[in-house]
């Protein structure tokens, strides 16, 4: 599952986030949440969930 840069950022932006917040309210470390962007890594789809939960969107507005 990938995540989609200029979704998250959107709704990073919609939620008034910066990537240290959401990084916190979805209880992953920073270096995950950017990892995760930058597609250096997949999440799970576990964590694509916590990351749309603390964003208050649904998962399938944040992948591709």
């Amino acid at each position: 599952m990938n995540i989609n840069k200029e979704k998250m950022q959107l709704a990073m932006a919609n939620a008034c986030m910066n990537t240290t917040q959401l990084s916190k309210k979805a209880d992953i470390s920073r270096f995950s949440l950017n990892a995760y962007v930058n597609k250096t890594r997949n999440p799970k789809p576990a964590t694509v969930g916590r990351i749309a939960k603390a964003l208050n969107v649904k998962v399938e507005d944040l992948v591709e």
